[in-house]
């Protein structure tokens, strides 16, 4: 039987009287990609936030490789971050400096490797990427889905066992998100490494999902693949794949519709 590689057991995140995560119960097993979807404020981002360890529940446990992490001190969690790699929407490059010191910083900050090795490392890691040759550019001469490569490439420096991305194809035009898409993908069957993505785009679920946690409202609708999503005959689930407007969205569009009518 395979063992999770993370276990989320009733994750709670509130602030007052209003749950943001409600409950939340996912296992993720070693060397998948599991896909975090939902609409925009459903609660994704909260719970990739709790996972790495950025922000604590308000009650529930998050288990990696055994661990619990809401437990963990600060020295510990920074210790735990430095066997993860993370991907943010923005890149979170530091314009100020090169693109190869960027992918250098945790190798330079957490290890004690000669500068030699270091800059092997950074044209290993921007090769993965397709950025070989870029080491001496600033960010601010990369396009957006360079920066994502970059982005990743600094993910990718300690060779982590688990990466995180959130929305790695998001303001991409599509033949950019789809190369984003790939290259997880290669990197993920190169690596063997486990992947936890959240993303609202559903071209890039086809591609890159093993299975797919379907959020709403804070908690999980379902769990599988996303041909068994499809078929779901939960609403919600229907509603998010047919792209159907709520109805408080429809009622706005008939009162604006209404008012043109009326000034016509």
């Amino acid at each position: 039987m395979r063992q999770p590689i993370i276990q989320i057991k009733n994750l709670i995140t509130a602030y007052g009287s209003h749950r943001v995560l409600n409950g939340i119960n996912l296992e993720i097993f070693k060397g998948e990609t599991m896909v975090i979807l939902g609409r925009s404020g459903c609660g994704k981002s909260t719970l990739l936030r709790h996972i790495i360890g950025l922000s604590k529940p308000t009650a529930g446990q998050i288990l990696i490789k055994g661990k619990d992490i809401t437990q963990m001190s600060d020295d510990q969690l920074i210790q735990f971050r430095r066997t993860i790699g993370m991907l943010f929407q923005s890149a979170a490059l530091f314009n100020s400096i090169t693109v190869g010191d960027n992918v250098a910083l945790p190798l330079r900050e957490h290890t004690h490797l000669e500068e030699s090795t270091i800059e092997i490392i950074i044209r290993m890691k921007l090769e993965q990427v397709g950025l070989s040759g870029f080491d001496e550019f600033k960010p601010s001469q990369l396009s957006g889905g360079m920066k994502k490569r970059a982005g990743l490439a600094r993910a990718l420096a300690m060779d982590p066992e688990i990466l995180f991305c959130d929305e790695p194809s998001a303001g991409l035009d599509p033949i950019v998100a789809v190369g984003i898409d790939h290259l997880l993908l290669r990197l993920k069957k190169a690596f063997n490494m486990t992947m936890v993505v959240v993303t609202h785009e559903l071209a890039s679920v086809e591609i890159i999902a093993d299975r797919v946690a379907m959020l709403h409202d804070g908690s999980i609708l379902a769990c599988a693949t996303l041909a068994e999503l499809k078929e779901s005959p939960d609403p919600r689930i229907r509603q998010f794949f047919s792209r159907e407007p709520d109805e408080e969205t429809i009622d706005k569009d008939r009162f604006l519709e209404s008012l043109v009518g009326r000034s016509a």
